[in-house]
């Protein structure tokens, strides 16, 4: 039995040491599952980090560009507001001329004619100004013109026709000139 009990000492020698190395496995693949178990939540709290500093950068970004948008949006209406008033100022300024009647619009269609008439030109009134700008010019206020047809196209003043040139003094186009040299003064004066 001596062969037996050999036999026995090299099963359990080999048994103890199988053990052994069971036991350092089982020993090795714990460390190494819990240094992935590490790294993984190391690699969470990263990610987490990563895509919380990233949404807050979103959440910046979107939160300035609608900040911008409503800027801008409240300027584009504040503009179109101002706009209208300027527009509104304007056309009451057209209406008062256009309404001019009498000796006040008289004394404004003599100054446009001295002003804009050089000599050699005939002048062609609105229907609605045609017996006043003649009055003025057969009465002199305005020497070397002639007076024309009226011209349908405009509704108050006169357009001039020289030998090589047309200038539309009607209401409209006086004001449209008025407008571009004093809008911005305009501006400033109803909105500063």
């Amino acid at each position: 039995m001596d062969t037996n009990n050999g036999a026995e000492k090299l099963i359990a020698s080999i048994m103890e040491e199988a053990r052994a190395d069971a036991a350092a496995i089982e020993w090795k693949s714990t460390e190494d599952i819990n240094a992935v178990r590490q790294k993984l939540e190391a690699d969470k709290e990263a990610l987490r980090d990563e895509f919380t500093q990233k949404a807050s950068r979103q959440r910046e970004l979107t939160l300035a560009t609608a900040r911008t948008n409503a800027e801008l949006t409240g300027r584009k209406r504040l503009l179109v507001r101002k706009r209208a008033l300027i527009d509104e100022a304007y056309a009451k300024a057209y209406k008062r001329i256009a309404a001019l009647d009498g000796e006040g619009r008289a004394a404004l269609l003599k100054r446009l004619l001295e002003r804009e008439c050089e000599g050699g030109e005939t002048v062609c009134p609105a229907e609605k100004d045609l017996e006043t700008v003649r009055a003025l010019i057969e009465g002199g206020a305005v020497s070397g013109v002639s007076v024309g047809e009226a011209d349908p196209s405009i509704t108050d003043g006169f357009i001039i026709k020289g030998s090589n040139y047309v200038k539309n003094c009607s209401f409209d186009a006086l004001m449209e000139e008025v407008r571009q040299l004093t809008s911005a003064k305009a501006a400033e004066l109803l909105f500063n």
